[in-house]
């Protein structure tokens, strides 16, 4: 686990006043997309698009399975050579299209605290994405109606340069212990075209185990509630 992500957890699991039983990383496979295998190979300043099947852990919503993979420093035309954040590669969602790119994770036990880190960066400028995470319901498939989303937010950034986010200050994000997704989604780009922009890397996550209230949490919960009805009375 990453130190930064590994503060994250500590710091979700403390504003839920939750003590922490330990904490696990089982990260997403592949987030950094340095494992796409195939030709053409992806070798720096290039690019290519694999068939998702060639690219270790990760799936596309993309009617055609494509997944566009950059290689270090290549030249993004409107905003010159772009490095990745880490590693060799990294991937633009909107390959062919506006599309979404997930791993689905089976292992998280419910009740456990989730958090997350991925970076982001626009190409022609602004770029926007949206990052969710799904439990997909007792059938462990998306949809039928019995899917429940843990976290949704949209990341809006700019071309100049990477922007690294973490669920660092979010409400605790707790698994359910179903199948659960993790999703990045090409929701606008600047250029406004369907195959250009929203760049990703270092995608991952962990988890915390969320235990029993530790009773000094209780009593302050407690005391916090009695405060409020003291105030009510009063007004």
């Amino acid at each position: 686990m990453s130190a930064p992500l590994a503060r994250v957890l500590s710091t979700l699991v403390a504003i839920g006043g939750f003590a922490a039983a330990g904490a696990s990383h089982a990260s997403l496979i592949n987030g950094g997309f340095e494992e796409a295998t195939g030709t053409p190979r992806v070798n720096d300043a290039n690019w290519a698009l694999f068939h998702e099947n060639s690219v270790a852990g990760w799936e596309t919503t993309a009617t055609d399975n494509q997944i566009e993979i950059w290689g270090n420093n290549f030249d993004s035309l409107s905003g010159g050579p772009v490095p990745a954040y880490e590693g060799r590669q990294f991937a633009e969602i909107n390959a062919t299209q506006f599309a979404t790119l997930y791993q689905d994770v089976f292992d998280i036990a419910a009740g456990s605290v989730v958090g997350f880190e991925f970076a982001h960066r626009g190409r022609s400028g602004v770029d926007t994405m949206r990052m969710m995470i799904t439990d997909l319901g007792l059938d462990n498939l998306l949809g039928g109606g019995d899917d429940s989303v843990l976290f949704s937010r949209d990341y809006a950034t700019g071309n100049t340069a990477w922007a690294f986010y973490t669920s660092a200050g979010e409400s605790p994000i707790v698994a359910l212990g179903n199948a659960t997704r993790f999703s990045y989604q090409a929701i606008s780009t600047a250029n406004g075209s369907n195959s250009v922009g929203n760049f990703i890397d270092a995608a991952d996550f962990g988890v915390g185990v969320q235990a029993v209230p530790e009773p000094a949490s209780v009593a302050l919960i407690a005391l916090g509630l009695a405060g409020l009805g003291l105030r009510r009375r009063r007004g």
